[in-house]
């Protein structure tokens, strides 16, 4: 160990530089592609009911393609959102997972994602109506990689890492 420290292996590593991606366009990888598409605000989102009257919700639409060979549940994991004050939940703000994840072509829940059939998917959270209108979200998206687990050296998707980041503006969307 006193050898290590004296050639630099003590010091802190920085962590590598996040690339950028796009609004619109497709951030391929592994096990999914997503395509931000926008963020918004809503004050009525289908069938769902705001738990405090005077929240709204937050919503980041995205397509999602699985790019794995199976089918996905674990589709809250695809990215987080940070910039955007009093989501509700109880976990801090930066790993806080999506309230509902629904289909935006029917508002049905999605709990899977197939292989090859993209969706498009709405992320969303509700935001406490004293909370600061957002007007840019910063998400992180993230990937897995498919290797062999060293506790039980089977095959499994792990290392959920960020892949790619990207500001997004938020469009207020409520109703007057």
């Amino acid at each position: 160990m006193a050898a290590s420290g004296l050639f630099g292996g003590l010091e802190v590593a920085e962590k590598p530089e996040v690339p950028p991606a796009v609004v619109n366009e497709v951030n391929r990888g592994e096990p999914w592609n997503v395509t931000v598409v926008r963020a918004r605000l809503l004050s009525e989102l289908g069938d769902l009911r705001l738990e405090k009257e005077g929240d709204r919700w937050f919503a980041i639409v995205a397509d999602i393609e699985v790019t794995a060979p199976e089918s996905r549940n674990d589709v809250s994991d695809i990215f987080s959102v940070s910039g955007v004050e009093g989501l509700l939940g109880d976990k801090p703000q930066h790993i806080l997972k999506p309230q509902h994840i629904v289909a935006v072509r029917d508002a049905s829940r999605v709990q899977y994602l197939n292989p090859n059939m993209p969706e498009r998917i709405g992320f969303v959270w509700e935001q406490s109506g004293n909370a600061p209108i957002p007007t840019n979200v910063t998400i992180t998206i993230y990937k897995k990689t498919y290797r062999a687990s060293s506790l039980t050296d089977h095959m499994e998707w792990l290392d959920h890492e960020p892949r790619a980041q990207l500001e997004v503006p938020v469009e207020d969307k409520r109703s007057p």
